[in-house]
């Protein structure tokens, strides 16, 4: 069989002129009917970027996965086992012994000029006459990068392109091959000037613009050009280059990101879902889900995008799932002895979680755990095949069948604030993912159940100022500001004024919970930092905690329609962020329940109930268990917080006796692990069992079963509040979605 031919760029994240050369490689490849990639090396830290970071930044933050443990290599290889990958690139990549050995090396150099002469040549195409020169200096007071934003000029009309810092002896090579027009693509105004043999026209400028205003107009110039939304920082947009060519992608970003989602909001709206990109904090999967969108997050790293073209085929189980689940008469007798079942459900639903699922899957073959596993479209379709497999293998061949549960997340394609959303399109994007997971998973691995990331508008919520955390008080202080940049502050520098390197942030005009701190001036901030570092440096920070942005309030109630609509795509039933703590169900509508999870504690930097030790699971055994009624133990696990391949290193250990606990039966040994199915069918015995008794005569209504913990918000708010307080993500356990 004839490979489909792949171009494969190699690059340093360093390089300046990648940002111009790959998206001309893209564009020249598609133009020639191949397939295009690349891959960035650089510094990596494996951890979970969680968004906006003030003062906490280093080089290798928010860069991917760790080399090792993301498999770069294997995912290259991979590469070649479905393509006719042809290289080339920078010499030092560390890519090169997999191509060498199963692919095709056209040419290792770094010079602009000759990467184009290969590439033009082994792709038949004329080189164009026109050359894109881009900036990658910060300008402008706000830092503003703005070459990774205009990879759609480039890719719209035939041209080259280099960076600004080129120098004499690269134009001429350029004119050798045949450039004869230089063109300045929002350059700064020294850096054009400078520019050797001068440039022949300037397009587009940075002054008095904001990241939000600058690149959301870029994308209304670009509208014709595109078909949906890539939202994220320089780093990101530059490195999903052929996520973005492949599926015609707007790049937006701004410092908030909700400025710029607000500015091309018609944008979004008209674009395909999901956006693919990441979140600056977590306002941005509200500010997507009022616009019916969820948001897919990758990260610079692999898996390549192009594998998204390769079909994903998981055989049907040898045997029925539904053999390994009890049967109803069980589930019965179980009710009748006031049994408690318990299970786990692991997030792990975006691209760049994907590192995550070996580790999960060995998590439950080495312990024994029953689990759920919340995945999206293009999870499945980026992930491997050598991985998901083991969902049909049976445990005594090495496998998980029948102990790992797939659930689908949020809009089936990305993750939002499912209770902002329209339930119309909700239900909408769900039949669409439901009818394309179908093509992929074989009948008995179907998707049964729903899993949301806020499923009801948030309603004011309570959480203490002093609470104890491992043995000792921890009070909660004021956070950051959120920064807010202002478009003025790039207005105000001359022409004549060299770039500046620093970013500068004026206070957010957002409005914040009542507990946040009022905008600070530079002088406070600078008292803060003092502080700050005064109290690392005694080590008393432990005993401070930032307010989270999400700490002022909890899930409202549950939205009827919301659950209609997710019936309505397809599924048996879905887990609710409402309830939290009532171990029975949020609704019952026929044959189809909304449960609530019991166990765990409110994150507070994202809207997200979720597990952190094996305390939390002993502290809800002990409570479902002084109510003396069935019921059941379930909550969610960040997985990101725990695999990710640098966050493993670190916490791996405490994740292990989490699983462990559960599938042992709890403190107790008297809890029954099952899978997320079994729990709702389950529900929907007892729930049947509350109707009957209340249906005998003389019967009244009852107390729930399980009374909520005290920190579940009031019933019967109907107002919706969305906090906007800063995320501190460099605080400790923090938990974001995605």
């Amino acid at each position: 069989m004839t490979k489909p031919p792949l171009l494969l760029y190699l690059a340093h994240g360093g390089d300046p002129h990648r940002v111009a050369v790959a998206p001309v490689l893209a564009a020249a490849a598609e133009r020639a009917g191949w397939t295009f990639d690349l891959y960035y090396d650089g510094r990596r830290s494996g951890r979970h970027f969680g968004g906006w970071e003030e003062g906490n930044r280093t080089e290798s933050t928010g860069s991917g996965s760790l080399m090792a443990g993301g498999r770069h290599l294997d995912h290259a290889l991979w590469l070649t086992t479905c393509y006719r990958v042809v290289a080339l690139g920078d010499p030092a990549s560390p890519l090169w012994p997999v191509v060498e050995s199963s692919g095709e090396c056209a040419l290792r150099s770094n010079d602009p000029a000759a990467l184009y002469e290969t590439a033009f040549r082994l792709l038949a195409q004329p080189v164009p006459d026109e050359v894109a020169v881009l900036d990658m200096a910060p300008q402008t007071p706000l830092g503003i990068v703005a070459a990774p934003f205009l990879y759609p000029r480039l890719m719209a009309e035939p041209c080259l392109g280099i960076e600004a810092g080129a120098d004499a002896a690269l134009r001429e090579r350029l004119e050798a091959l045949g450039a004869k027009r230089f063109v300045g693509l929002c350059v700064d105004p020294v850096r054009a000037r400078r520019f050797p043999g001068g440039l022949d026209a300037v397009e587009g400028k940075v002054a008095g613009e904001s990241y939000a205003s600058f690149s959301a107009g870029l994308a209304r110039r670009h509208a014709a050009w595109g078909r949906g939304t890539l939202l994220g920082d320089p780093d990101l947009i530059a490195a999903q280059l052929p996520l973005a060519a492949a599926k015609r992608l707007l790049p937006l970003y701004g410092r908030p990101q909700t400025d710029a989602i607000e500015r091309a909001a018609d944008l979004i709206r008209a674009g395909a879902d999901p956006v693919y990109g990441r979140q600056f904090d977590d306002h941005d999967f509200f500010a997507l889900g009022r616009l019916g969108r969820g948001l897919q997050i990758v990260d610079p790293d692999p898996p390549f995008a192009s594998t998204a073209a390769l079909p994903l085929r998981i055989p049907e189980p040898p045997r029925p799932v539904a053999d390994f689940e009890p049967d109803d008469a069980t589930l019965r007798r179980w009710a009748a002895e006031g049994r408690v079942l318990t299970t786990l459900v692991l997030w792990s639903g975006m691209i760049r979680e994907l590192h995550c699922i070996p580790r999960i899957l060995d998590l439950v073959a080495a312990t024994g755990l029953r689990c759920g596993l919340v995945v999206t479209v293009d999870s499945l379709t980026q992930s491997s095949p050598a991985d998901l497999a083991l969902l049909a293998v049976p445990e005594e061949r090495g496998g998980v069948l029948g102990r790992v549960e797939l659930l689908l997340g949020s809009t089936g394609r990305g993750v939002c604030a499912e209770g902002e959303m329209d339930d119309g399109e909700l239900g909408r994007l769900l039949t669409d993912a439901r009818a394309e997971v179908a093509s992929m998973l074989p009948p008995g691995l179907m998707p049964r159940g729903w899993w949301p990331l806020v499923d009801a508008p948030l309603v004011p919520g309570r959480t203490p100022r002093l609470h104890w955390e491992e043995g000792r008080p921890v009070l909660r202080i004021s956070p950051r500001p959120r920064p807010a940049e202002t478009p003025a502050a790039g207005a105000a520098a001359s022409e004549d004024a060299p770039s500046h390197t620093a970013s500068a942030h004026t206070a957010s005009a957002h409005t914040a919970p009542a507990h946040a701190a009022p905008p600070a001036s530079p002088p406070a901030m600078d008292a803060r930092r003092l502080i700050g570092n005064a109290l690392r440096r005694y080590r008393l920070d432990r005993f401070y905690e930032a307010w989270r942005p999400y700490d002022s309030a909890r899930p409202g109630p549950i939205r009827p329609e919301i659950a209609a609509a997710v019936r309505a795509a397809g599924f048996d039933y879905m887990w609710t962020k409402t309830g939290f703590g009532t171990a029975g169900p949020a609704l019952v509508d026929g044959g189809f329940v909304a449960l609530p999870f019991t166990a765990g504690d409110w994150d507070g930097w994202s809207p997200f109930y979720t597990l952190r030790n094996t305390a939390q699971v002993r502290a809800a055994e002990r409570r479902l268990a002084r109510s003396g009624k069935p019921g059941w133990l379930a909550s969610n696990i960040d997985s990101i917080l725990w695999m990710l391949p640098g966050e493993v290193l670190e916490k791996g250990r405490a994740l292990f006796q989490v699983a462990q606990l559960v599938a042992g039966g709890g403190g107790t040994g008297t809890l029954v692990n099952v899978t997320p199915h079994t729990v709702a069918r389950y529900a929907r015995i007892l729930a049947d069992a509350t109707s009957e008794r209340s249906a005998e005569p003389g019967a009244g209504a009852g107390a729930p079963d399980n009374p909520p913990p005290p920190d579940k918000p009031p019933a019967g708010h109907a107002s919706s509040t969305t906090p906007t307080a800063a995320r501190n993500t460099a605080a400790r356990n923090t938990a974001e979605v995605g």
